[in-house]
């Protein structure tokens, strides 16, 4: 089938497509869409390092029986996430 060609009223595969041309805001990075995107992105990142670490921390302390590694492992991923944002979104 090389030789067939798309119907007339469908674009060739090379050409963009109409819609294409205009990303939303938020796709974009400006308007007030954008920063709510951020705002979220920071807020995952909080919550699954503490989640990430807290769960290691939870494991290792099931394994070895010290009850601190819990609450240490959230704030060791509280703290890492923090840094990551800092590198991250503090210096643009």
């Amino acid at each position: 089938m090389a030789g067939r060609r798309p119907p007339p009223d469908q674009p060739d595969a090379g050409e963009p497509h109409p819609a294409a041309e205009q990303a939303p805001a938020a796709d974009r990075g400006d308007g007030p869409a954008a920063g709510q995107n951020a705002g979220w992105t920071l807020f995952g990142y909080l919550i699954s390092g503490m989640a990430v670490y807290g769960g290691l921390g939870w494991l290792i302390s099931r394994w070895t029986h010290v009850a601190i590694l819990f609450p240490l492992g959230m704030l060791v991923g509280l703290g890492l996430a923090i840094l990551l944002i800092i590198l991250k979104y503090g210096r643009s």
